[in-house]
């Protein structure tokens, strides 16, 4: 075997998991392809080269590695794949002013835990806690919570 051929294999790895990195994260399939290669290139630059040459291939392996990750890490290519844009806007409270707990109401959609409710004729977010609450099942207002009313069934 060639060192030509071990730096390809160990070339070929650090871009698969460069891959892996930056392209398609979660994959697996390539970042372990990957690594494969490299312990494959570091294998044979010991078995073929000997202790001291292997040595010398796994540290430039790992330099390699360092350098490639800082460059990929410091390039724009994260600032293009993150979302910049925030959410600032708010929705009103204007109508769950006129809803009070002990309020009666109806379910509308199923509440599972959360759904519409109606709410003195006015549709709402509905939160059922933990239960789980059937259509046109009739429910009592327990507290309003910004623009979510917490009902409970009417039993």
């Amino acid at each position: 075997m060639s060192l030509t051929a071990v730096i390809i294999l160990i070339g070929i790895g650090l871009l698969l998991v460069l891959v892996e990195f930056l392209v398609l994260p979660g994959a697996n399939i390539p970042g372990l392809i990957g690594i494969i290669f490299i312990l494959t290139g570091i294998y044979f630059g010991y078995n073929y080269f000997g202790t001291p040459k292997g040595h010398y291939i796994l540290l430039g392996t790992f330099l390699l590695f360092l350098i490639a990750m800082v460059l990929a890490l410091r390039s724009k290519t994260w600032k293009t794949l993150v979302l910049k844009s925030s959410i600032s806007s708010k929705m009103e409270n204007t109508d769950v002013q006129f809803v009070k707990p002990g309020d009666k109401g109806m379910a509308v959609t199923r509440l599972a835990p959360i759904g519409t409710v109606v709410v003195n004729e006015k549709s709402f977010e509905g939160k059922s806690g933990h239960k789980f609450i059937d259509p046109n099942t009739p429910v009592e207002v327990i507290k309003v919570n910004g623009n979510q009313l917490i009902v409970k069934p009417i039993e």
